[in-house]
């Protein structure tokens, strides 16, 4: 696991000083910038600082820093536009807090925990609220989805997805009852995503305190809640696959390096812009996310990016994999209480489910969900690594004293 984590890597940050210092006095014409002399030692000093950043990122995971990296480089290759450099802004912050995840005490964990619990209370009652059609406080509804819970998350499934992912931490907290309270209402969405997600989480979070025949239970309900969610949704991806094959010869323009971070916004736009003007009305086919997290990555970053980003998902299954076994059983009679369920177990369960839903969401691209699943994978990361206890210095020799022989002693014989 320590492979994946460069744990020294801020200490190289100041070396960066030695290029910076000569090429911010060193213009040249790039870009058709204006003001070369301007901008030029602007942008050293905004790529100097990146690196700082990413230095600071492969403390945590060297694969995340080389992923940050490429989004640099993929942005520099067009001239750093807008919505790019907003993105890697985002990005930077998200990572820092990332790092400062990894290295958190056990007690301010835990404070954390409950403070996902507190959001986790405010959404949920909202979302119950929803169910009646009461919407106090929110200034966006779409009416379509009227009776369905969204919350302030404004759509059911992105409501359903941020639920899934903090059920196995209510689970954990405070036990069974208000867990199965949050899924019957995740099960009331009518979304496929999130109730997969959710069921998913429950089974991470308690299977290995379950017998057999209460693993085979729990996945009988699972499927038969699934199989009825999915009816009355229709067993349809909600035009998601037209987009995915309506964007598919863009992708191939630039399969290998992507089209940059941030450009399926940028696409999405266009292709609708286009279809108003041709249809002479306003036109919504291009969702301004993929709802496939892995599929919209290949088309900004390229095999490059995807590349890099299977080298953290492989960092994060190792982590897991170690933190499984290294994290506490609980106990199989008292499974429904709170506490039964460590919460090291929890954040394991949260990533599946944020796993589990990014094939059909924009997990990641919604600040709740993906703030929840950084912070999982840090927790798991700190749970994997456990660090060896300091060595004590060695206890000093003492030898016996030996009185000295006396002159006439030696002399005999």
């Amino acid at each position: 696991m320590k492979s994946f984590e460069f744990r020294s890597a801020p200490k190289l940050s100041g070396w960066l000083w030695v290029p910076l210092a000569a090429m911010v006095a060193i213009p040249f014409p790039a870009f058709s910038w204006p003001l070369p002399e301007r901008a030029l030692p602007i942008c050293f000093l905004l790529l100097a600082g990146a690196g700082c950043i990413g230095l600071t990122l492969a403390r945590a995971s060297w694969p995340f820093a080389a992923l940050f990296a490429w989004m640099i480089v993929r942005a520099a290759m067009m001239q750093f536009p807008e919505r790019a450099l907003q993105l890697l802004l985002l990005i930077s912050m998200v990572g820092l807090l990332y790092v400062a995840a990894r290295e958190l005490s056990a007690s301010t964990v835990r404070l954390v925990a409950w403070a996902i619990l507190i959001g986790a209370a405010w959404e949920f009652a909202f979302g119950v609220l929803n169910l009646f059609h009461v919407y106090p406080w929110m200034t966006y509804i779409q009416p379509g989805e009227s009776g369905r819970p969204m919350g302030f998350l404004t759509h059911p499934n992105y409501w359903g997805s941020y639920m899934a992912l903090v059920l196995p931490v209510v689970l954990s907290l405070v036990g069974v009852g208000p867990a199965l309270a949050i899924y019957a209402v995740i099960a009331k969405s009518y979304s496929g995503g999130p109730v997969i997600s959710a069921s998913v989480a429950l089974a991470v979070a308690v299977w290995p305190m379950l017998g057999r025949r209460a693993r085979y239970a729990l996945i009988a309900v699972a499927s038969a809640v699934t199989t009825a969610v999915m009816t009355v949704h229709e067993w349809r991806l909600s035009g998601r696959r037209e987009v995915w094959q309506a964007i598919w010869p863009e992708l191939m323009r630039y399969p290998i390096i992507g089209q940059g971070l941030g450009s399926w916004r940028i696409w999405a736009d266009h292709y609708n812009a286009k279809a108003s003007t041709a249809a002479g009305k306003p036109v919504v086919f291009a969702t301004l996310q993929a709802h496939n997290e892995p599929y919209q990555m290949w088309f900004e970053l390229g095999l490059i990016g995807v590349v890099l980003i299977g080298v953290w998902a492989w960092q994060a299954w190792a982590a897991t994999r170690q933190a499984w076994v290294a994290a506490p059983q609980g106990s199989a009679v008292v499974w429904w209480k709170p506490g039964a369920v460590p919460l090291e177990r929890a954040w394991i369960a949260l990533l599946a489910a944020a796993v589990v839903n990014s094939f059909g969401s924009p997990t990641f691209h919604l600040p709740a969900q993906a703030a929840l699943t950084v912070f999982a994978l840090a927790r798991i990361q700190a749970a994997a690594v456990v660090e060896p206890p300091a060595a004590l210095p060695p206890s000093p020799v003492r030898r016996r004293k030996v009185a000295p022989r006396s002159l006439d002693h030696a002399t005999r014989g």
